[in-house]
């Protein structure tokens, strides 16, 4: 028996309807894991200030907009963010933009910060405390060498900066910058710097004397911190032998309730980075270490001895970020490079190419 027409017209609707579909499910797009932005060098002097999303496997696509900022300072260095705010800085300013649901930016305010500190100073580092309501500015003296923490408040609504005191930061490398424990109380660095966060934002130092690892032998000078989302701290070394080479070592260290830090670490980790950036990732099981001669991957084991875990991933690192889906990424000489790293697995997305990208901060999503 011959269909009927309208039974052969649904027959050839529901057949293309099956061959079509396939075809319109693969050409959705998922949401972006991530916004990206990125300071990145131009022509001497000057720079811009570039915006990505990135999808589930890193890999960067410029934002409608993009650059949102451009600056004729040559020491454009520095980013940080919140959820919805993102803080630059050139050296001298503060700059405050808001972060749209799309991820345009929005330049909302500035703020002299050398006012607060010396005519020769420069910002070399901005850092939030982890719930995002006080700004953290390592300012430097070009001219004396001095250091100092300016504290700022963050106006949740507005992005407003407002000056809330200093920190003396004595002895601290260039590159370093503070880390807060996971409980949001006590911040440390490099050369064993530790302090307080009081209740108004401020800072207030004390000292530290932390035992050593005793293997392998020779002079621990400590660099930099990063902390994991419980009270343990990654710490760097160098390591100053009497032939006067310097290698590099990795240590646990945990907090206890008056900031004091102890390890069970007897061997240190040995790390082939030159750890002039670390960062914890938001599970706080894995540990990004960056410098100048690459960047390295390591297993953060909380107060148990770290361990090596993937090879060298890049060859030159200015700086690194995570996402809370899994992936890092690292500003290096031309380009933004993204990985996705589990403590099981890791693989690299394709790099986006920029001139000289000098900071970078990663806003997660949903």
């Amino acid at each position: 028996m011959k269909p009927s027409g309208k039974f052969a017209a649904l027959l050839i609707v529901t057949l293309c309807a099956a061959i079509m579909l396939p075809q319109f499910a693969a050409a959705q797009t998922t949401s972006p894991a991530a916004y990206v932005y990125v300071l990145n060098r131009l022509t001497f002097p000057g720079g811009e200030l570039d915006g990505f999303s990135a999808d589930s496997t890193g890999a960067l696509t410029p934002l409608p907009g993009s650059p949102f900022w451009t600056s004729s300072v040559a020491s454009l260095s520095t980013l940080t963010h919140s959820a919805h705010w993102l803080f630059a800085s050139d050296g001298v300013n503060i700059y405050s933009f808001s972060i749209a649901s799309n991820g345009g930016l929005t330049l909302k305010s500035s703020i002299n910060a050398r006012q607060f500190a010396t005519p020769s100073s420069g910002v070399a580092a901005l850092v939030l405390d982890r719930t995002w309501s006080t700004l953290y500015a390592r300012v430097y003296d070009v001219n004396t060498g001095g250091n100092l923490i300016l504290a700022f408040n963050k106006n949740s609504t507005k992005g407003t900066l407002s000056y809330l005191g200093s920190t003396d930061y004595p002895a601290q490398a260039i590159t370093s910058r503070v880390t807060f424990t996971g409980n949001n109380q006590f911040a440390y660095s490099g050369a064993w710097f530790a302090a307080q966060r009081n209740s108004d934002g401020t800072l207030s130092s004390f000292s530290i004397n932390p035992p050593l690892p005793s293997s392998p032998t020779g002079d621990y000078s400590p660099s930099g911190a990063a902390a994991d989302p419980a009270n343990n701290l990654a710490v760097s070394f160098f390591i100053f032998q009497s032939d006067q080479s310097v290698s590099y070592a990795l240590a646990a260290y945990t907090a206890d309730s008056s900031g004091n830090l102890t390890t069970n670490n007897t061997t240190a980790t040995t790390s082939g980075t030159y750890p002039a950036r670390m960062s914890a990732s938001p599970a706080g099981n894995l540990l990004a270490v960056g410098g100048p001669n690459g960047l390295q991957v390591f297993h953060f084991n909380g107060s148990n001895p770290i361990t090596p875990y993937t090879k060298r991933l890049a060859w030159t690192n200015y700086d690194l970020a995570w996402d809370t889906h899994n992936h890092l990424y690292a500003a290096e000489n031309g380009g933004v490079h993204a990985w996705r790293i589990t403590p099981n697995f890791w693989k690299q997305a394709s790099p986006y190419p920029l001139s000289d990208p000098v900071a970078l901060a990663v806003v997660s999503l949903p």
